[in-house]
């Protein structure tokens, strides 16, 4: 039986919960499977993956593709609250260490709302990710 908001499971519960309590780290599946078992919650990968397809689709979490295989993590989005509210900012992607930044920066919106006025098309922020190395991998850093 389906409610209002998805399946209500134990273990997608315990998953929501170790989100909100990290909700600043993007965590892959197998991660977030290990974390669990860590915690003393272990839950199988197979739970896991279906409890990450829900809570995304209930907008808990926010999946990032990480490369061109399709790896993906996860990070708490707190259902869209303000606070982790990605839609409205761009993404850095480190091909080295795999860190995934949220950059809050004016020329960046700039550019979407370039794209907007001369090309009529909007840029989805939310899944607008730029791919290079990280300060601490290499990349040099400017202002």
């Amino acid at each position: 039986m389906q409610r209002r908001g998805g399946y209500k499971t134990k273990q997608k519960s315990q998953i929501l919960e170790y989100f909100m309590t990290h909700p600043d780290e993007h965590l892959t599946a197998a991660e977030l499977t290990q974390a669990m078992a860590e915690d003393g919650t272990p839950i199988g990968a197979a739970t896991v993956y279906r409890a990450l397809e829900r809570l995304e689709a209930e907008g808990m979490v926010r999946r990032y593709t990480l490369d061109e295989r399709g790896g993906a993590c996860w990070q708490y989005s707190g259902g869209q609250s303000e606070k982790h509210a990605c839609h409205s900012h761009f993404h850095l992607k480190c091909t080295e260490c795999g860190a995934l930044l949220h950059v809050d920066c004016e020329y960046l919106q700039g550019i979407g709302t370039h794209i907007l006025a001369h090309h009529g098309f909007t840029v989805d922020h939310s899944r607008t990710v730029l791919y290079g190395l990280c300060s601490s991998c290499g990349g040099e850093q400017t202002e």
